[in-house]
């Protein structure tokens, strides 16, 4: 193809997603079952290999410099390998990583039913590794998590700075910054710190956001609604961001670059594994990129190597324990109050900046009409996602917004660099940048705060080596009264997954057992 050359970004993207699945299907599955799929799914990655192309000229030697200085910084920052202070839900990450070290696969644990409980989790973060660790000796993990990550870090970064060309640099660290406006509730705890108003609220200035959270929570127990900032996402759920930024920048060539829609089945299902709540958040944007280019959909790559991964990945969830506080969010409303505060949230969250890129585009024609209606989905798609309520700290909304908010937020990110460059009067660029610094106080937040373990409570004690300190197993990670936590990673090994495709050898799994 004249003026194309093989897409590496694509292809790397591709086999960092598709990896975990690999390792999944030929090590927790029956041979019957997992050999075959796996076969499968590294002959999907040789054709992604041999027919991926792109117009697109690769990044230069700079801006691989950049983007590769800002992945470390913040995969440093964000805790991934031990190399910072780690937030809460490493209990659960260095957990995760220990277990799957320390038991044969598939890990069943002893308890708590004769029969035992299968790890069911959205593993596919952990596996790389934690086979490393297995191979290796327990030491090896952190540093293979450390190197994991920034990989799918470097890989994210650089399908920004890609989407965001001519620019690319400038707008991913714009969109880096983009957040909204969430935290405004949180300037009244905050006005009571400084005596302006009566009260005195407890903790420290910046956990001012507590309250923003206490706003945008409803019924009993209360259902929390939140968009985390990308930030925010890296430091407590890297399982979930790295897949989010990865996989809706797959579909996103596809929309913006023009290239086929020939793999996107098979990132789908290579999704599912990192995180089925991600794999529901694409939904929309795949059907627009089906609708854009409907020719060459029905390739054997995106339907049986999609099945391939998404028939055992959806069956093996499917043998989870049942969900708690699964329903429609406006059932938990008491009344006009509520609604209020419900549209307060979505205004704060993304009404301000929708409007803002709105006005914009009626002054300046950007963003164009693709790219707006692209803008225009993820906003009523963030919308459509706080209906629903399902997890403990309602997780569907947090995960399910991620691939939204990442176009929603590259959007932004792009139209302030485009207004940064039009607009030449100091007043108007000091103007661009202040909506830009307003909407960033979170993401700004974690990177000043983070470092010094100052966000989400007291840091943990806890690594990978040393995990077993705060439980026995992850499935035993003690949680509330109303609430078992580790109760949401296990499943039943009687589950039709667990009797026909689970491997059997390692019914119940023992830490001292030969690996």
């Amino acid at each position: 193809m004249p003026g194309t050359s093989r897409d590496h970004l694509f292809v790397a993207t591709v086999g960092y997603l598709l990896g975990p699945s690999v390792v999944f299907l030929a090590s927790w599955l029956s041979p019957a079952w997992g050999l075959p799929a796996a076969v499968l799914a590294l002959a999907c990655l040789f054709d992604v290999w041999r027919r991926s192309k792109t117009s697109m000229p690769t990044l230069t030697l700079r801006q691989w410099a950049f983007v590769a200085a800002l992945a470390l910084v913040f995969t440093v920052v964000s805790g991934i390998g031990e190399l910072n202070v780690q937030v809460w839900d490493y209990l659960k990450h260095n957990l995760a990583f220990h277990d799957l070290v320390a038991y044969r696969w598939p890990v069943v644990y002893a308890y708590p039913d004769p029969g035992g409980s299968l790890l069911c989790y959205y593993i596919a973060y952990y596996l790389p590794a934690s086979l490393v660790g297995k191979l290796l000796g327990l030491a090896w993990t952190a540093p293979a998590s450390f190197v994991w990550g920034l990989a799918g870090v470097l890989l994210a970064f650089a399908w920004v700075a890609r989407l965001g060309r001519p620019r690319g640099g400038v707008v991913l660290a714009a969109f880096m910054l983009v957040d909204g406006f969430a935290w405004l509730p949180g300037l009244y705890p905050f006005a009571q710190r400084l005596g302006l108003l009566a009260g005195g609220p407890g903790g420290d200035w910046w956990t001012a956001d507590r309250f923003t959270e206490r706003i945008a929570s409803f019924g009993t127990p209360p259902m929390r609604l939140l968009f985390e900032s990308e930030p925010t996402q890296l430091l407590w759920s890297p399982q979930h961001a790295i897949a989010a930024w990865l996989a809706t920048a797959c579909v996103l060539r596809t929309l913006e670059e023009g290239e086929p829609p020939r793999y996107l089945g098979l990132v789908l299902g290579a999704t599912l594994l990192w995180s089925p709540f991600v794999a529901i958040g694409l939904v929309p944007f795949v059907l627009i990129a089906l609708l854009r280019h409907p020719g060459g959909v029905a390739t054997w790559p995106a339907v049986a190597g999609g099945l391939a991964l998404a028939v055992p990945v959806g069956l093996y969830f499917l043998a989870h324990s049942s969900y708690q506080y699964l329903g429609f969010l406006p059932a938990r409303f008491s009344g006009p109050l509520d609604w209020l505060r419900y549209l307060l949230f979505l205004i704060a969250s993304v009404g301000i900046l929708g409007i803002a890129v709105a006005l914009v585009r009626r002054r300046f024609g950007v963003p164009d009409q693709p790219e707006w209606a692209l803008f225009v989905t993820a906003a009523v798609w963030l919308g459509s996602t706080t209906l629903v309520v399902l997890g403990y700290h309602n997780d569907w909304v947090m995960r399910v917004s991620m691939p939204a908010l990442m176009v929603f937020r590259l959007v932004v990110a792009r139209v302030v660099v485009e207004l940064w460059r039009r607009c030449r009067r100091p007043a108007q660029r000091l103007a661009v940048a202040t909506v830009l610094l307003l909407s960033a106080e979170r993401p700004l937040k974690i990177l000043v705060l983070a470092p010094f373990g100052k966000v989400g409570g007291k840091p943990i004690d806890t690594t990978i080596a040393t995990a077993t300190r705060a439980a026995p197993t992850l499935g035993e990670l003690p949680g509330t009264a109303a609430f078992h936590l580790g109760s949401q990673y296990l499943g039943s090994p009687e589950s039709w997954f667990g009797r026909h495709m689970l491997r059997q050898p390692a019914r119940i799994a023992d830490p001292k057992a030969p690996r």
